[in-house]
């Protein structure tokens, strides 16, 4: 949940007796999120977090290490060309070599090249692939049962991972 949101409740429960702090905790705990640090598939682990901007895209990180241990990773990545791509590439960088970068069919996604260069510049040669369908394909091909393939950097990826989870 957006930390304004949290901090609109808390005001709330501060100044109504209806409303408790255990109201909210209780609230919080039912919140999904999708496109939000979900589980898409379990063998491998398909993780899609929608983090586009260096703040998130830290958290996202911070959380991979924290919660999973896993042979290989595989990233999947696109983001919008109004984000801060070289910040963002370099908090995620530390998590992988195998990079497979996309695009999503948003007006507003950055082309593949542009964001590879993000992870060229940090010495990581990503494989490009023009759309998110292709580019899961690919990876999991590559991706062992006990691999994890975490698809992040635009909400639009995201939602188009999910797409592709989705279908029958």
């Amino acid at each position: 949940m957006p930390p304004a949101a949290v901090a609109a409740l808390e005001v709330l429960a501060s100044s109504s007796s209806r409303i408790t702090a255990e109201h909210v905790a209780r609230g919080l705990s039912q919140v999904e999120w999708p496109g939000r640090f979900q589980i898409l598939s379990r063998k491998p682990i398909v993780l899609v977090d929608g983090a586009h901007n260096v703040a998130s895209m830290r958290r996202l990180v911070e959380n991979v290490r924290a919660y999973f241990d896993h042979k290989r990773v595989f990233l999947v990545m696109g983001a919008s060309c109004d984000k801060d791509i070289p910040g963002i590439v370099k908090e995620l960088v530390s998590l992988s070599p195998r990079v497979v970068v996309t695009r999503s069919s948003h007006p507003r996604a950055a082309a593949p090249s542009v964001v590879a260069a993000g992870f060229i510049s940090q010495g990581i040669e990503p494989k490009l692939s023009e759309n998110v369908f292709q580019a899961l394909s690919h990876t999991l091909s590559l991706a062992g049962k006990e691999d994890l393939i975490c698809v992040t950097g635009s909400l639009f990826v995201v939602a188009e991972a999910l797409d592709y989870f989705s279908r029958d």
